[in-house]
């Protein structure tokens, strides 16, 4: 476990699902799992506009999809072996994007705290790497962090407030995966 991690508090999990590009959060149950076990399952409370929600120990666990797609048609989808530890930056939140389609990721973009303590707006973009000047793909949402739902590559990103403009490049968003980046200033 990493040294800034903290083991004994629980942790907040939010958990969203997309199917692609569209968000279906609302027409899925989420079950959690201890990971590799299928014993004391939690079922996930739906709260509008946040997402599934749940207080877990920290740890690995697996999550149960169930799915109601178009014509009502079921479909069960894991994801498994998901860290949700307590970190400092994340305040005791975990949020977790699951993407029904297995080449898509989630990109979660965090700003400098200082921007946060601003009333001004901040922007932050995504580019395949190596072509920011090209077009871009922007946040689905978010006010203290922005979100992005994307194929499974490598990324640069330009954020800005204000005057002040930062470039992280060379950003790997895994495919059924969930990546926090937290800006920093230089």
């Amino acid at each position: 476990m990493p040294a800034n991690a903290q083991s004994s508090a629980p942790v907040e999990l939010i958990v969203r699902v997309f199917d692609e590009l569209d968000e279906v959060t609302a027409h899925c149950q989420i079950t959690v799992y201890a990971a590799d076990t299928r014993d004391a399952p939690l079922v996930l409370d739906l709260r509008p506009g946040i997402g599934h929600y749940v207080e877990v120990e920290p740890g690995l666990y697996d999550l149960q999809i169930t799915w109601r797609g178009p014509g009502d048609t079921v479909a069960i989808e894991w994801a498994e072996h998901l860290s949700v530890l307590w970190y400092p930056d994340e305040g005791g939140r975990h949020v977790e994007i699951v993407n029904l389609q297995p080449v898509f990721g989630a990109l979660l973009v965090q700003p400098p705290v200082t921007w946060l303590e601003t009333d001004r707006d901040w922007r932050v973009s995504a580019f395949l790497h190596g072509g920011v000047g090209r077009a871009g793909f922007e946040a689905v949402d978010g006010t203290d962090h922005r979100l992005f739902i994307l194929p499974a590559g490598r990324y640069d990103l330009v954020a800005s407030l204000s005057s002040t403009e930062l470039t992280v490049t060379d950003v790997e968003v895994p495919a059924q995966r969930t990546r926090l980046k937290l800006l920093e200033l230089q």
